[in-house]
């Protein structure tokens, strides 16, 4: 789809005018901003704004991925302080992103190589049509808290793929069993059991809830919320709190808050060995890059190769 001249253009002239060349080599390790947020929005040129953004974020000299589709816009990006809020500024200036809530987290170094904006789709790929009207009920980070402190009868959905639940989670949160969020409209059909359960569904940011609560409420399920602002807003309210284990984020970082006492709680272990290990790694096979939970010797053991690629050699070499 092309952009249409005639849609309405954003003033970004002050974003356009950023000094941005040297801005993050200024600042020590530590001082990185990472931003996480989406809104679902109807977007009339997906293309249009895909093209402002790449200008935008360009000039500013912010680095990340942001999707865009006729139903909203969903992104990771990360700069310095003063990079992230002239970027701030822009979405609160714009007629169709005003009032984003943006998540925000901290990284020691760069963890995106570039920025990559795309149309798709979908801002989160389902592959079933939800009513995004109808999702479960918005659950603060203190409501959730309090029900857990309390011990209160609520059965926690975690809505992310396996491997980001394999290194860290709620406390007694089921998953689904699904490698890819699209997997999930299957998945639901085999939980017909939890109905009548008071349930809260979690993810990292959000994004995935309000489609997989909105399909929970599609499918029945009598009682069903969304943890606000996801695992993000969670920590940051409650560090040591009921989720334990590591965050896995979409970027270099892997995880995050592995520097709390929950975060220091190991709840994976190697798929080499077997020893308690939440470290996840980049197969270095060239044909692979399948991510996999390795522990430091059996990563120099096996030269970084996964499970799968080392047993693919073993074959070759009989």
């Amino acid at each position: 789809m092309k952009f249409s001249p005639k849609c309405p253009k954003i003033r970004y002239n002050t974003i356009m005018s950023a000094k941005n060349t040297t801005e993050q080599k200024k600042h020590p390790a530590g001082k990185l901003i990472v931003l996480l947020y989406y809104k679902f929005v109807q977007i009339p040129d997906p293309s249009y704004e895909v093209f402002l953004h790449k200008k935008v974020c360009e000039s500013i000299g912010l680095k990340g991925r942001i999707l865009i589709a006729e139903e909203g816009i969903n992104g990771t990006v990360c700069g310095t302080r003063r990079q992230v809020e002239e970027y701030k500024r822009f979405c609160n200036g714009h007629s169709l992103f005003g009032g984003i809530v943006f998540k925000e987290s901290r990284a020691i170094e760069q963890p995106f190589p570039k920025m990559i904006i795309k149309e798709r789709p979908e801002i989160v790929t389902l592959r079933h049509k939800v009513d995004l009207k109808n999702t479960g009920k918005y659950v603060k980070p203190e409501e959730l808290h309090d029900m857990l402190e309390r011990g209160e009868d609520v059965m926690m959905i975690d809505m992310r793929n396996n491997y980001e639940y394999k290194v860290g989670r709620f406390e007694n949160a089921i998953q689904p069993d699904t490698d890819k969020f699209y997997e999930l409209p299957e998945k639901v059909k085999e939980m017909k059991d939890l109905k009548d359960k008071k349930i809260v569904t979690y993810c990292t940011g959000g994004i995935r809830c309000e489609k997989a609560s909105a399909l929970l409420v599609e499918e029945g399920f009598a009682d069903v919320g969304q943890l606000e602002g996801g695992i993000v807003k969670y920590l940051e309210k409650y560090p040591d709190g009921h989720f334990i284990g590591k965050n896995f984020v979409f970027d270099a970082r892997m995880t995050t808050n592995g520097d709390t006492e929950s975060g220091k709680q190991v709840l994976a272990k190697c798929e080499h060995c077997g020893k308690p290990c939440d470290q996840y790694r980049d197969c270095t096979k060239p044909d692979c890059h399948q991510l996999f939970i390795g522990c430091e010797d059996c990563v120099k053991k096996y030269d970084g190769l996964c499970p799968v690629a080392v047993k693919d050699l073993e074959k070759m070499a009989r």
